[in-house]
């Protein structure tokens, strides 16, 4: 009995086509494989049209001591259902360059930022005056306020996109700069392009010419 059984099995690998084994494992990974590439390639396809929106602290160019608020979706596809969840409460223009003549600023209860955007296009952004430097640190100290940008694409949900609120590294900024120090250095570079301008890099000479005298005061030196 013994033996028949120990025949059975030594006939078992002959019995077996070892490479049809190999060709279905192989055919088996193969299909995993492409399976995973094609999911892959799925996500990220989908991830260059997503839409992502941020929030941020900018100055404006043409005012440099004000400070901005600015939501932007910088992602490439529409954001839907925008809104924003601060760990605190965010201060209202709040005004004054230094912090001694900075005063205390109503908390934001209304806004863009408080109330939300029903959508930002790629590249499309809201943008409001927050205040200055010494109002801002006033208010809120040298702590930065945490936010997370909430929005949708179409229906689904994006993952929250967290942002920080920093008002301390504007300090020493133009941003914080004393409006009428820029105005004077400006006006001071328009003084000496013009000075260069009319006297072609060179000193101004001035001469002092002998007034012109009427012809009726040669008439009557003929006449005398």
């Amino acid at each position: 009995m013994e033996n028949k059984a120990l025949e059975i099995i030594a006939s078992i690998p002959n019995s077996l086509d070892w490479s049809a084994w190999v060709t279905a494992i192989a055919t088996i990974v193969l299909a995993v494989l492409t399976f995973i590439y094609v999911r892959l390639t799925k996500k990220i396809l989908a991830s260059q049209s997503d839409p992502c929106v941020i929030l941020s602290v900018v100055h404006d160019e043409s005012r440099s001591s004000i400070l901005q608020l600015v939501a932007k979706n910088v992602g490439s596809g529409l954001a839907h259902d925008i809104s924003f969840e601060f760990s605190r409460p965010i201060p209202h223009r709040a005004f004054g360059i230094s912090i001694d003549q900075a005063k205390k600023a109503e908390d934001m209860k209304e806004g863009p930022f408080i109330d939300g955007i029903p959508a930002l296009g790629p590249g499309e952004e809201r943008k409001i005056d927050w205040g200055q430097y010494g109002g801002l640190t006033k208010n809120l100290g040298t702590e930065p306020v945490i936010v997370k940008c909430i929005f949708k694409k179409h229906e689904k949900r994006m993952p929250p996109v967290e942002c920080k609120l920093d008002v301390k590294s504007f300090e020493g900024t133009v941003a914080a700069e004393v409006p009428i120090a820029r105005i004077a250095r400006d006006i001071e570079k328009i003084s000496n392009n013009l000075h260069h301008l009319l006297t072609g890099f060179k000193k101004l000479k001035v001469e002092l010419v002998e007034p012109f005298k009427p012809d009726t005061e040669e008439k009557e030196d003929k006449k005398a």
